[in-house]
């Protein structure tokens, strides 16, 4: 009796296996289905980032043939994306990219529960994934922006106030650097084209896509303009003599006590303690004239230092020269202009005071003042940016045509 019950067992045992092997296997099968699902998804978020970020740089679509071995099977459309109507194919003015992918895989032991059909092809299962990625605006627009380095922060008693404009970069590999955390950094966004490095990196952007530069236009003009140099040694504005201030060299304090802007051509080089100031109730822009031969027109040593106090409205067609009169706009709170190639701005050579900085090739120590806290319009443009003192930003005065422009890519659904 106790032999036959053991073989009874021993069948009911097997039987009970074979369906119970059969879910396993269906499990791996549907588990191998879910691996794939995780790479198309990745494909897809991959593909919409792409996509969004090459409307964002005004490029062609992009083609991914073979992104992540999804060959031919990465569908773009480009449309328009609301937090309330979501993503909608077409449009005049895309700014967003859905992102569909799809890959067949063929059936074994699902084809017991059910035979599946892919692009046409039998046993098989369609897998799917999608994304959504949209270009956006930050909260806060750059007011300050390194054009292909970093902005750095290496001293822990700077205290960087920006709460109504934002900290970019151009820079890769990276584009911010908190090589000793500062003080204080109260700035209304942080975003880089780069990566991050440092211990507030929790707060940065990174890897969005590139600011674009709004003072193009007026480097080209300026580029192009020649004048005749002013005779004696006072500083003259264009009103005052329509003429450059050639070859200058200051070693002391020097103040400007006529406004109005001011054009300086053959170089201007300040050494030791020399310093360029605006006096009180005076406002000036700087205009640097480039040298030819790649020559640096600015040269900084020492100590020595520039704290300008910008005009806050567009320049009269008296106060400039007929070749900027189409741009003249752009000179609205403009403190120092110096397109040159090749500055040289070594040792403590500091920038401050209120206005637009810009010097798109120098690697720049902007130091912050009093003044500029009072100022609505203060943004510094360079190189590459390294902040001390106590710098504070605002680009909520500035007219939009000099506010650097900046785009977030996102992924939103």
């Amino acid at each position: 009796m106790l032999r036959c019950c053991r073989g009874s067992a021993a069948f009911a045992t097997v039987v009970a296996l074979v369906p119970l092997i059969g879910f396993v296997a269906l499990g791996a099968e549907a588990g191998s289905w879910y691996v794939v699902k995780q790479h198309a998804q990745n494909a897809a978020d991959s593909a919409a980032m792409a996509g969004a970020l090459a409307i964002a740089n005004s490029d062609s679509q992009p083609n991914f043939g073979t992104m992540n071995g999804f060959s031919s099977n990465v569908t773009l459309t480009q449309g328009t994306y609301s937090t309330s109507s979501g993503f909608s194919s077409g449009g005049t003015s895309p700014n967003a990219v859905q992102a569909v992918v799809t890959q067949c895989q063929p059936q074994s032991l699902s084809l017991v529960v059910y035979t599946g059909t892919c692009n046409g092809t039998s046993k098989n299962v369609t897998i799917t994934a999608q994304a959504v990625a949209s270009v956006g605006q930050p909260k806060k627009l750059p007011c300050a922006l390194a054009l292909s380095g970093p902005v750095t922060f290496q001293d822990a008693a700077v205290q960087v106030n920006a709460p109504n404009c934002g900290i970019a970069s151009n820079g890769t590999p990276i584009g911010i650097n908190f090589s000793v955390a500062p003080k204080t950094l109260n700035v209304g966004s942080l975003s880089t084209a780069g990566g991050c490095s440092g211990s507030l990196c929790g707060s940065v952007v990174t890897y969005a896509p590139p600011v674009t530069d709004p003072f193009s236009a007026l480097t080209t003009a300026v580029d192009n303009l020649t004048l005749p140099a002013c005779g004696g040694a006072t500083l003259q504005s264009y009103g005052t003599g329509q003429c450059a201030n050639d070859k200058q060299t200051i070693n002391s304090a020097t103040q400007i006590t006529v406004s109005g802007i001011y054009f300086f051509s053959g170089g201007l080089s300040l050494g030791g303690t020399g310093s360029l100031t605006t006096a009180s109730g005076v406002t000036a822009t700087i205009i640097i004239l480039p040298v030819s031969g790649n020559k640096a027109s600015l040269k900084m040593a020492g100590g020595s230092s520039f704290n300008i106090t910008a005009p806050t409205t567009a320049p009269s067609a008296s106060a400039i020269p007929s070749q900027l009169s189409s741009v003249a706009s752009l000179l609205t709170d403009m403190a120092l202009f110096d397109p040159e190639k090749s500055p040289q701005i070594t040792g403590n050579g500091t920038m401050m005071g209120s206005g637009v900085f810009y010097l798109p090739n120098a690697a720049l120590n902007y130091q912050g003042t009093s003044t500029s806290a009072s100022s609505t319009c203060t943004e510094v443009i360079a190189a590459s940016i390294q902040f001390s003192g106590t710098p504070s930003f605002d680009n909520s005065g500035c007219p939009p045509s000099i506010v650097p422009t900046s785009k977030l890519v996102v992924l939103v659904q």
